[in-house]
This record gives structure tokens, C-alpha cells and sequence, in this order.
């Protein structure tokens, strides 16, 4: 894999500064600390006083972090103390060390045992919350399958494949899963579950409240799924046919630079992925009180489309791709879009990690259109 290089893509600091203002204005914060490369480490004895913003290969968090921590890359731990929140998008994320606000993760394999302040917000393909840990408030997960051994303070809402709750829940559990275990838990509110699964309650788990099960309505599921998720691959088609055939160059240029650069183009976008729907809602508060609470409501269609834009230019390179090892060296742009959309189209229908393979592919994509627009920018006139 080809190195990192700089973070010195326009776009990518117009949103840094934009969020850095905006934090600002709110909290007080001062300054934040940005690194990149293959392999990123902070050290057990360092001790960083701002928010830290990281991508990389491996990013290893082994210091004392008083701010935030917002990371993307391959491999990402946490081991050391962090005074405010972790968010967190890679392959797999651990998370050990003592986090004063929430943890927001995604990425196919997810283990946090820490103690946890506030809320957990994870989804991911495996999650495992450990014993050794905790969590003051809530815990909401989304994912294939689902280990909770951690007491949690207040309440736990599910949407999974398989649950296992194996803590103290100080609160409800409310969700809908295919298969819920409590194995020792002791829930001290209700539990409110739709699942077509009864749940299994073993080694004298207990609820104190109520028990009620829902049963999901399937009728029609097959075929209104189909259409939908045909309607949905012919609306991105028509997207990304727009996009190639209005902005050709362009649309070359950004696949070219996911290609040459996949781990700097998936740093960026997990920054716009998680930073801008953040920086648009303080910036609508911030408006009501002096102005401009438009400017708040405008990032957010413009946010979903480029995460759509994204998702169509890794489309368009995974095409060129297949369509390369088949050997076809004549095609149109337009047939290696298509491929490549049916292609994703189709893995995303696969349990479990169907929606992470899309999750990825609009973040490498999204990184790559801001990286390509930035440069296009910088590009002297006529060059």
C-alpha cells in the first residue's frame, strides 16, 4: 500500500476549519491535533491537551487524550485515557482505556472494554462489549451479532442479527433482533422486542418489569424488497450516469485517486461522514440564536449527496476493475458504471456484511471525490 500523503486537500481543511470554528464558539475548545500515515502511535507516556483527529493503516492510542478522538483507518486501539468522546470507523476498533464522554463506532469487528461515562453508539459486523468495562447511560447497537457482558447504566436498544446480554441493564431493553439470549442479565426495567425468535433466558437472568414480543409482519417482504432495492440500484444508476457523462474528467480523476491513494481517501471520508451532519447541527443551533440557521439545514442535502456521489465512483473503479481482469479492453464508461453497481447492488444483500461493504464503499468514495475536487481546484488555469 502506497503511503499517506498530506492532508492539504482545500475541501478537506475548509471542513476541519469549519468544524474547529464552530466547536469553538461552543465549547471553549482551542486547538486540535492532526496526524496521518500507515501506522500511527501515540505513546503511553504522551499526553495531548487538544481533540485528535487521526487516519491511518494502524492508529495505536496508547496516551492520555484530553479532549476527543476521532479516528479512521484499518486497525484502530484505544488503550489509553480519553477526558471526552471516541468516534471511531475501521475494519476493527478496540477500545480499553477510560473514555470521560461517549463512544460512536462502526467496523466489522468492534470490542470495547472500558468504562464509559456517558453512551455507546456502535454497529458493527461482531461487537463485543466486555465485562471489564461499563457504561453510565445508554447502549444502542446495530450489527450481525452482538456480546454485551458490561453493566449498563440506563437503557439498551438493539437492532441485530443475534443479542446476548450477559450484565446488569439499569433500564428498559426495547429493539428488534432475529435471536436474544439473557444469560445472567438482570434488566431492571422492561424488555420490548420484535423478533419471530422467543427469547432465551438462562443462568437466572431476570426482568423486572414486563416482557412483550413482537412478531414482524413479512407479508409482501420478498417482492416489495426486490422492488425497492431495484429502484434504488436504477435511482443511483441515473445519478451516477449524470455524473459521468456531465463531468467526464472529473468522474476519471476521482477514480484515479481512489485508486493511488485508498487509505488517504478513506480518512477524509470518514471525516465527512461523521463531522458534517455534527457541524451542521450546531451550526442550525447557532443560527437560531444569530443568524443563519439555513446554512445548518443546506449541509445535509448536500452531505447525502456527496456520500451518494461517493458510493458511485467506487462503482465506477470496482467496473474498471472487473472488466480489466476479464480482459475486455473496449467498453463504455457507462457499462463499467453499471457493473459495478450491480456488482455492489448484489453484496449488499449479504448478511452482515452487505451494509458494511456499502458503508465502505461511500466513505473510500467520498474521500476520493473531496481529494479529486480540492486538486482540481489547486490546479493552475490551463493545466
Amino acid at each position: 500500500m502506497r503511503r499517506l500523503r498530506s492532508f492539504t486537500g482545500r475541501s478537506l481543511a475548509a471542513l476541519i476549519v469549519a468544524t474547529g470554528v464552530v466547536v469553538r464558539l461552543s465549547t471553549g475548545a482551542l486547538a486540535a491535533d492532526f496526524r496521518q500515515g500507515n501506522s500511527v502511535t501515540i505513546g503511553a507516556n504522551q499526553t495531548i491537551s487538544d481533540d485528535v483527529y487521526v487516519a491511518g493503516g494502524t492508529i495505536t492510542i496508547a496516551g492520555t487524550i484530553n479532549g476527543s478522538v476521532i479516528a479512521a483507518g484499518g486497525t484502530i486501539t484505544v488503550s489509553g485515557t480519553v477526558s471526552r468522546d471516541v468516534m471511531a470507523a475501521g475494519g476493527t476498533v478496540n477500545v480499553t482505556g477510560k473514555v470521560g464522554g461517549s463512544i460512536r463506532a462502526a467496523g466489522g469487528n468492534l470490542t470495547i472494554n472500558s468504562p464509559v461515562e456517558q453512551d455507546v453508539v456502535v454497529t458493527g459486523g461482531m461487537v463485543s462489549v466486555g465485562s471489564g468495562g461499563s457504561i453510565g447511560r445508554d447502549l444502542v447497537l446495530a450489527g450481525g451479532q452482538a456480546t454485551v457482558s458490561a453493566p449498563v447504566g440506563r437503557n439498551v436498544q438493539m437492532g441485530s442479527g443475534t443479542v446476548t446480554l450477559q450484565g446488569k441493564v439499569g433500564g428498559n431493553v426495547t429493539g428488534q433482533v432475529d435471536h436474544l439470549k439473557l444469560d445472567g442479565a438482570q434488566v431492571g426495567g422492561n424488555l420490548d422486542y420484535s423478533s419471530n425468535n422467543q427469547v432465551q433466558i438462562v443462568n437466572g437472568a431476570h426482568v423486572a418489569g414486563t416482557m412483550t414480543r413482537h412478531t414482524p409482519i413479512n407479508q409482501g417482504t420478498t417482492t416489495n424488497g426486490f422492488v425497492g432495492w431495484l429502484r434504488a440500484l436504477i435511482g443511483i444508476f441515473a445519478l451516477g450516469l449524470l455524473f459521468l457523462l456531465l463531468l467526464p474528467r472529473f468522474s476519471s480523476r476521482s477514480i484515479d485517486v481512489l485508486r493511488a491513494e485508498p487509505w488517504l481517501s478513506l480518512g477524509i471520508g470518514a471525516v465527512i461522514l461523521i463531522a458534517t451532519p455534527i457541524v451542521a447541527l450546531i451550526v442550525f443551533i447557532l443560527g437560531l440564536l444569530i443568524g443563519g440557521w439555513w446554512l445548518g439545514l443546506l449541509l445535509i442535502p448536500l452531505w447525502l449527496l456527496a456520500l451518494a456521489v461517493g458510493y458511485v465512483v467506487s462503482s465506477f473503479l470496482l467496473g474498471r476493475l472487473v472488466f480489466a481482469q476479464l480482459g475486455w479492453g473496449r467498453y463504455h464508461d457507462v457499462l463499467a458504471l453499471l457493473g459495478g453497481l450491480f456488482i455492489l447492488a448484489v453484496v449488499t444483500l449479504v448478511p452482515v456484511i452487505g451494509w458494511l461493504v456499502g458503508l465502505a464503499a461511500v466513505v473510500f468514495g467520498s474521500g476520493a471525490l473531496a481529494l479529486a475536487l480540492t486538486r482540481a481546484r489547486m490546479r493552475p488555469a490551463g493545466a
